[in-house]
């Protein structure tokens, strides 16, 4: 537990820098505790447990806690849901003899927590090959340096889009093509859920787990050879992505981004997966596999809307100035009558 309170990542997020401390004090605090840690721990148990850290704290516990409030407060969380009452995990429904055929709640929590530590148990094993087996160095970049701004900002753009290239042609090829020997695996257990929630981004075989899911995130990290604290930063991003994007919720913090790619997933799902096959849409749209509006109707309607709340709220501080304006000439025009004497 020493190394995970003491990852510098971890320790940025939690203390309120912003507003106690400059930049210059934040780095230098960030560099001194990275130093630290490099020096007291081994490079294996940092990365292992940094990333079962990040995993637990920017998946698995708002995972969790979704789950918690669509069976707490099912009145609510069904007004939320795209597919409706269907999508609650937990309560029972009108639609009981079809929630009746899907895989219980609890078995998708175990399975997904259990695929995400045979991720672990795998990046233990890359590791393992490359330094004492094969005599290589390291499969990330564990160093003291810290990585530059703009390398961090240029590795986390090939990441992901190496990680969407990746998840389209695995999960298209692989995973749903009837030649396919593993396609029916996917098909038997993830595609059991339609009405998805975030557990399930991670329920699936563990063979077609590690094809779709584990290599499309870890491997660019290893092509490019990350720094360890980029790979970090990049697990955070995939996992925020995951938990939003398999929600079931219709309403998200980013309509644009998370939204869609939720919209997406449903579609997804629900139709036995003949479309959208990577999670941001691009290669769907270069393929022409997108079902329902593509990447560029999203942002075309996302920027139509934008401009209609932005005239909206031109128009409503119109209207105000103009009752001010009206309220202040009849108050000048009293004021200028005369009084006749009674």
């Amino acid at each position: 537990m020493g190394v995970v309170a003491s990852l510098p990542i971890l320790s940025f997020l939690m203390i309120p820098s912003m507003g106690s401390y400059s930049t210059s004090l934040n780095l230098l605090f960030f560099y001194m505790t990275w130093s630290t840690l490099i020096l007291s721990h081994s490079p294996l148990n940092i990365e292992l447990l940094g990333t079962l850290a990040i995993r637990a704290l920017f998946f698995i516990l708002p995972s969790t806690l979704f789950l918690i409030f669509d069976s707490a407060i099912p009145s609510v969380a069904v007004n939320l849901k795209a597919q409706g009452e269907v999508a609650l995990p937990v309560r029972t429904s009108s639609g009981e003899e079809k929630r009746s055929k899907r895989t219980p709640w609890w078995a998708v929590v175990a399975l997904a927590v259990l695929n995400i530590l045979m991720g672990v148990a795998l990046q233990a094993g890359v590791e393992y090959l490359f330094t004492e087996v094969i005599k290589i160095r390291s499969a990330l970049k564990v160093t003291t340096t810290l990585p530059m701004p703009w390398g961090i900002a240029k590795d986390l753009a090939r990441g992901l889009a190496l990680r969407e290239v990746m998840q389209y042609y695995i999960h298209r090829y692989a995973l749903h093509s009837p030649s396919s020997p593993v396609a029916s695996l996917h098909e038997s257990w993830q595609h059991s859920i339609e009405a998805p929630y975030s557990f399930v981004a991670h329920f699936d075989h563990p063979l077609t787990w590690f094809l779709w899911r584990w290599l499309p995130t870890y491997g660019p990290a290893i092509i490019f050879r990350f720094h360890l604290l980029t790979y970090f930063l990049l697990l955070i991003i995939v996992s925020f992505e995951e938990t939003f994007s398999f929600s079931g919720y219709s309403t998200l913090p980013s309509a644009l981004i998370l939204g869609r790619i939720a919209r997406k997933q449903d579609i997804h799902l629900m139709s036995g997966g003949k479309g959208n096959f990577a999670p941001l849409g691009l290669m769907d749209w270069i393929h022409g596999t997108s079902i329902g509006s593509d990447v560029l109707e999203d942002m075309m309607d996302q920027i139509e809307e934008s401009d209609a709340a932005e005239l909206s709220k031109g128009a409503s501080k119109g209207v105000k100035k103009a009752k001010k304006i009206s309220g202040k000439k009849g108050k000048k025009r009293s004021d200028s009558t005369p009084q006749q004497d009674s």
